[in-house]
């Protein structure tokens, strides 16, 4: 039978060894789910109160035929460009020698933006190239601080590793974002209605971390899941 931690807390004493249990369980967590203690957790929000009240509680909506994100938050009001937002996209394809390489690419079109109710994080989809019927598209998140934002990148996995925290690989048309608990699912296809839905989970920063791709729709070839690396 499992212990209850409501329990460990109604008769925690600070007993010398409810302390040794607890820094055995603290250990434990920090090896294998650091980020269930993470600030930006469900369970240190709740803890402190923060679940239904962020730092900022942004208001968001994209204008001006999707080229700019209007947020206010903090008594401010910020109009964002979309090309302010770039990243190195890993494996995309060349227009000039058809070859795969990795170039840098700035924002052209904001597809979808949410805000995420525990964090007050504002995440984006953005449309970075469309050639030929195929959409590059990254995600990333915005850090509402007083007096302006952090921008991060979402890295989607590929073959290779990342050579750094401003790079990813690119997505197809990016059709919802939408979040779970803490938990980020994009929903993203491609020309032939190939349709997946990626997890993102918190992370050590607000970028978060990938968790899986599960194929909804797979009308040709092995589907889009079968592109992602682990």
């Amino acid at each position: 039978m499992s212990i209850s931690l409501i329990n460990v807390a109604h008769y925690y004493k600070q007993l010398p060894h409810q302390n040794q249990a607890l820094t055995i369980l603290q250990e434990k967590i920090e090896a294998t789910h650091p980020e269930w203690l993470s600030d930006d957790s469900a369970f240190v929000r709740t803890w402190r109160n923060q679940t239904n009240s962020p730092s900022f509680s942004p208001e968001v909506e994209i204008i001006s035929d999707r080229k700019q994100l209007r947020g206010e938050w903090g008594g401010n009001t910020y109009t964002i460009d979309v090309d302010e937002l770039n990243v190195l996209v890993l494996d995309t394809y060349d227009k000039e020698t058809g070859n795969l390489v990795d170039r840098d690419e700035s924002g052209d079109l904001f597809a979808e933006v949410v805000v995420n109710p525990l964090t007050g994080h504002i995440v984006v989809g953005v449309v970075l190239d469309y050639f030929a019927a195929v959409t590059t598209s990254g995600i990333f998140v915005l850090d509402p601080q007083p007096g302006g934002y952090a921008i991060y990148r979402v890295q989607v996995p590929g073959p290779r590793p990342f050579p750094n925290e401003f790079s990813t690989y690119g997505l197809g048309d990016i059709m919802s974002l939408s979040f779970v608990e803490e938990n980020l699912l994009v929903q993203y296809g491609d020309a032939a209605s190939n349709t997946s839905i990626m997890t993102f989970q918190p992370g050590n920063t607000p970028a978060m971390e990938y968790v899986n791709c599960v194929d909804v729709v797979v009308r040709e070839g092995p589907g889009l899941c079968s592109r992602v690396g682990q």
